[in-house]
């Protein structure tokens, strides 16, 4: 990993989550996302702060007892940041409630 880094100017990655009845409906009329990524460096990815994910889509807040997903993109010019090793504060799982996280390649240019 570390050669990749090294030898890299920027990195791409995107992380999308599948989810059943995932979010809360106190956690849709936040307008913010209820999650934060940890990159490989430690740095944490979350919404208004200069790490932001750009959010492709998100449909997890739908709660109609159907598969739906969100999906993350991740571009940094430091390439330290990538890939995302965790995520963090995703909702507590109930019954009704399911999840799967599903980590695309990672681009070093």
């Amino acid at each position: 990993m570390n050669f990749l880094h090294l030898l890299s100017s920027e990195a791409t990655h995107i992380i999308t989550i599948h989810c059943l009845n995932t979010w809360t409906s106190a956690q849709t009329s936040d307008p913010g996302l209820p999650i934060r990524f940890k990159g490989w460096n430690g740095q944490i990815f979350e919404e208004n702060t200069l790490l932001e994910p750009k959010v492709l889509s998100d449909d997890c807040k739908i709660q109609d007892g159907s598969w739906h997903k969100a999906k993350f993109l991740f571009h940094t010019q430091d390439p330290n940041q990538l890939p995302v090793i965790d995520v963090q504060k995703l909702p507590h799982l109930k019954t009704e409630r399911k999840y799967y996280i599903e980590s695309s390649f990672v681009c070093f240019l």
